[in-house]
């Protein structure tokens, strides 16, 4: 038995069929229907078919629209022609699909004076087709009422017009099909660089560094938690939306309540989280206040919300460790002090001597190129900032150091942080020499080497990060030094 007597006698679904008579002379209307590429212009159910020409033995290529204009999918479907009988009949069979058989069949007779009956014939079996023959029947369905459909409207075309052909049919439009892929790739690719960004820089990491020492990688600057019982000393509080992410965790998940603020330096992403602790006393070097009102956005956010302002200082007496400032936290003794000119003219150094634990804040951008902040009045000095990196490593060659933006770094990590910024350093101090500009010196000088990430900015509240970026660095640079 063939696989169309077997179809014939399966009772694995009533054919779905119907006909509609037409004004239309047969010829002509064949001689629409057997371009198969001209189908979509006149066919609804058709987005797209292959064929100029219906050719026994060929194979079909097509694809649907959806049952439903809402429904997001196109159905390419490709069948083999196993029927061509001119002014009659077209059959193609569908065996593309495991466990899948099916025949579908366009006919037509000629009825005299002009007259035409042009029909529609489908049916499927197969061991797969009952688990989606609820689909397949309503796919059908729709197929033969838009055929039919269809074939009215060549009527109309043939009664406007006279006649059928391609200059007649109106054009197949794909521009609205265009637009949707390219909102859909444009949302494909926020997503993705919403997970990426998400993945590298939002997303948050807890790691105990000792019983009463937690550290909060990530979403923003780093952070360090202190606990002592019910309350705990915070170090940098981030920005929106990771400041809000890390109140909540030490609120609701560790049931702490920040009493004590240190931040290590003025900038936004390590000082914007203070408005979501009122209550805390906020510790910071005394130029701290100054250089958070330089910038207008920076400003204006202090006017609302003056309690988060740094209000108890760190001064240049406080100049290492054996002259820092000193808190103590339950059993843990925190110590603060101003390293020197660096990363901006107010930072702030934190150890924890019980576990030999140092943050940096921006003194160390670990894996990164860093932010270098040009400000003529609070900004960095890369042979301070090298200088220091040093020191630190020198003092506390056993210390686990938290940076201000990367994963938890040793003493080799920082001589290896200065090194690249003293390369950077030298190589802009020669670019400047020869009388570069800085895009000449953007051009020529080769951090590469360093094999350093990019990393994302949001200042004054911006969609669109900034990056630092090789080519950022030494432009920052070559500002410095021709500043100075």
């Amino acid at each position: 038995m063939t696989k169309e007597q077997e179809l014939a006698q399966a009772d694995s679904m009533q054919p779905i069929q119907g006909t509609v008579e037409v004004d239309v002379p047969i010829d002509k209307l064949w001689e629409a229907f057997r371009h198969a590429n001209w189908w979509p212009r006149w066919n609804k159910c058709f987005f797209w078919a292959w064929n100029k020409d219906l050719v026994l033995g060929q194979k079909l290529i097509w694809v649907f629209q959806p049952i439903k204009w809402y429904l997001p999918y196109k159905m390419f479907a490709i069948a083999n022609i196993v029927e061509v009988v001119p002014q009659q009949k077209v059959t193609w069979e569908v065996t593309a699909l495991p466990g899948f058989y099916a025949r579908h069949t366009y006919h037509m007779e000629d009825l005299g004076n002009g007259r035409s009956r042009f029909g529609s014939y489908e049916k499927a079996m197969g061991w797969s087709f009952p688990f989606t023959k609820w689909f397949w029947l309503k796919h059908f369905t729709f197929v033969k009422d838009e055929s039919l459909k269809g074939a009215q409207f060549l009527e109309q075309k043939y009664k406007q017009d006279g006649r059928i052909d391609a200059d007649t049919l109106p054009p197949k439009s794909y521009l609205r099909f265009v637009i949707a892929l390219l909102v859909l790739a444009l949302i494909l690719v926020l997503a993705g660089t919403s997970g990426w960004m998400y993945l590298a820089f939002a997303r948050q990491t807890h790691l105990a560094l000792a019983p009463e020492v937690q550290v909060v990688l990530g979403g923003g600057g780093n952070s360090l938690l202190v606990r002592d019982g019910g309350e705990a000393l915070l170090v940098d509080t981030k920005f929106s939306p990771g400041s809000g992410t890390l109140h909540h965790w030490i609120e609701k998940e560790q049931k702490l309540r920040v009493t004590t603020i240190v931040n290590t330096h003025h900038h936004y992403d390590h000082t914007r989280g203070n408005a979501l602790y009122p209550q805390a006393r906020i510790i910071a070097y005394r130029t701290a206040p100054e250089l958070m009102r330089e910038r207008p956005k920076d400003a204006e956010w202090c006017r609302e919300h003056p309690f988060a302002v740094p209000s108890i200082f760190v001064d240049e007496t406080n100049r290492d460790a054996a002259s820092a400032m000193t808190l103590q936290v339950g059993g843990t003794e925190v110590r603060l002090f101003h390293p020197g000119v660096g990363h901006t003219h107010g930072d702030l150094c934190v150890v924890l001597p019980k576990y030999n634990i140092v943050m940096t804040g921006d003194l160390l951008f670990f894996g990164y190129y860093p932010f270098i902040d040009t400000s003529p009045i609070g900004g960095a000095s890369l042979p301070g900032m090298i200088a220091t990196l040093r020191e630190l490593a020198d003092a506390f060659p056993d210390a686990t150091f938290v940076p201000g933006h990367g994963p938890l770094a040793r003493a080799a990590d920082l001589r290896l942080y200065a090194d690249y910024l003293e390369d950077l350093n030298t190589q802009v101090a020669r670019a400047l020499r020869a009388g570069l500009t800085e895009d000449q010196a953007a051009q020529t000088v080769d951090v590469s080497r360093w094999h350093r990430k990019i990393l994302p900015s949001f200042p004054d509240d911006r969609l669109i990060p900034e990056w630092a970026t090789a080519d950022r660095n030494i432009r920052s640079a070559y500002q410095l030094m021709r500043g100075s």
